[in-house]
């Protein structure tokens, strides 16, 4: 018992010590890159079907993971105008968000810029449960870098669709004259254009262009990657840059005589930094140093977010690559890649948040430290969600003593709680919570009701956790025994069948 009471500390400490300096290494990262002449840049607009909500705006710290940062945050007025005034010290990509709703904004250090969100309509209707991005009309003070950016797009994208019938189970070589006119056209168009950041985009966008219309890797790798070096700060490369190297590692691989598959399975399962990054050496892609790197960072973090090896081993490869990689860029997508990868793992604390119960009372999950928590995030009353809650009620029954259990709605008024737990005798905790749109977020609520296991401590027992059923038994009878050795177990879960269509008690 002495020993697994130490195991179970050194892993504690090694998470926290793990968090810690990857949480002062990215902020060292970001500080070093921050080095230009800030100018103080001006964002307004309208937002009128959002009122009341927060608007952030965010900077992409990379654009391979996607995290971001807040720089500036408001609530957007009654007369649903919002204005930001900030210091930008270089061109770049930002985020504008409200709650699921994203936007792009091109943004140029002292420029000006007038942003209009329109109501989303059908499938971009304001849903809480998915993310959206629309494509609200941009206003520019001086220079048209987001007119330019939205014109490329548009042609690109209309030249894709106007050629859909070249594309079946592959893409048929017919559309490589009629894509390289289109190159012609837009290099022609933007030839004399000053922008640096305007011509590093098009340069990586025509990239992913070639690569969607059959043209071949070489001929792709020599004309826009073999003499440039990453542009870390674009999107338009980080997506040539993928399309490239799609899933390079577990799939799509080089040409025989360049295969490192093998070897890079042995790599990544015995966290091999040194074997993974000298066997990519024969490919005649990988020559650059850094695009290896950033093949690694890229590909731990995909096959790390997919779950398709040993979390243990993805973390110690990039833990490697954060210490050796040669540019501070790769060094922070592989400690933003840690980072996000380790926010759910075992060990790690959940975020709190605050919630009201059926009565009104308000509530923060952190009060109820010192249990078990056994959390299931839902939006509305449906017969599936009713017939989960109908497992979790047995599971109160048997482990309620030790686990408390909470059923918490993004969208359902507390009234409506208490009408439903009474229609069906639910004699857990029910909350709304009152900030959903956060918990959406810090819980990476893409699909609901999604259910988390959490220790005495708030901490993740295992991400994603089952829902209730015969998987999520066995978590709690283990709990169960860790807590009442010398004590049978109560009962097996049995689940009934609900078919019951879910209905106010008012309704019958």
């Amino acid at each position: 018992m002495v020993v697994m009471c130490l195991n179970f500390f050194q892993k504690q400490y090694n998470l926290m010590l793990r968090l810690l300096k990857i949480s002062l290494l990215s902020i060292c990262l970001v500080t070093a890159s921050i080095n230009g002449i800030a100018e103080e840049t001006l964002i307004q607009g309208n937002a009128f079907s959002y009122k009341g909500k927060t608007i952030e705006v965010r900077q992409y710290l990379d654009f391979f993971t996607f995290k971001s940062s807040v720089l500036e945050k408001m609530e957007i007025q009654s007369d649903g105008s919002f204005k930001f005034k900030f210091n930008v010290e270089k061109t770049g990509l930002f985020l504008i968000k409200i709650g699921r709703i994203n936007a792009h904004l091109f943004i140029e250090p002292g420029n000006q810029y007038t942003m209009v969100f329109d109501e989303p309509e059908g499938e971009e209707s304001y849903n809480l449960a998915k993310d959206i991005f629309v494509l609200p009309d941009i206003f520019e003070s001086e220079g048209k870098l987001n007119k330019h950016i939205t014109n490329i797009e548009k042609t690109l994208n209309q030249f894709l669709i106007d050629n859909s019938k070249y594309y079946g189970r592959g893409v048929s070589q017919q559309i490589i004259p009629k894509a390289d006119s289109v190159v012609i056209l837009l290099n022609e168009l933007y030839a004399d254009n000053r922008n640096e950041y305007l011509k590093t985009h098009l340069h990586f966008r025509l990239a992913a262009f070639e690569l969607q219309t059959n043209h071949g890797k070489k001929k792709v790798y020599d004309r826009y990657f073999k003499n440039h070096e990453p542009a870390y700060d674009h999107l338009s490369f980080s997506t040539a840059f993928g399309f490239f190297f799609e899933e390079y590692l577990t799939f799509l691989n080089p040409a025989s005589e360049y295969r490192f598959q093998s070897t890079a399975d042995s790599a990544i399962a015995n966290s091999d930094y040194n074997l993974l990054y000298t066997c990519m050496e024969v490919d005649p892609f990988l020559e650059k140093r850094t695009f290896r790197e950033l093949l690694i960072a890229s590909e731990l973090y995909e096959i790390g977010t997919e779950q398709k090896t040993n979390l243990k081993n993805v973390l110690a490869l990039l833990d490697s690559l954060v210490m050796n990689a040669q540019d501070d860029a790769c060094r922070l997508i592989a400690a933003n890649a840690e980072q996000l990868l380790t926010k759910f793992s075992p060990g790690a604390l959940a975020a709190d948040f605050e919630f009201a119960d059926a009565l009104g009372n308000t509530y923060r999950m952190s009060e109820y430290k010192g249990r078990f928590v056994y959390i299931q995030f839902f939006d509305k009353f449906t017969p599936e969600t009713l017939k989960e809650m109908s497992l979790m009620k047995i599971l109160k029954e048997g482990y309620g003593t030790d686990i408390a259990m909470f059923s918490i709605s993004t969208s359902e008024k507390p009234a409506k709680l208490k009408a439903f737990t009474n229609k069906y005798d639910f004699n857990w905790i029910f909350g709304t919570a009152q900030s959903p749109e956060q918990v959406l977020v810090n819980y990476d609520l893409r699909a609901l009701p999604a259910y988390f296991y959490l220790d005495k401590d708030l901490k993740f027992i295992k991400v994603p956790s089952p829902p209730p059923g015969s998987r999520i038994e066995k978590l709690f009878a283990k709990t169960w025994n860790e807590e009442h050795p010398n004590k049978p177990l109560l009962f097996k879960l049995q689940p009934p069948e609900v078919t019951e269509e879910p209905s106010l008690p008012h309704d019958n």
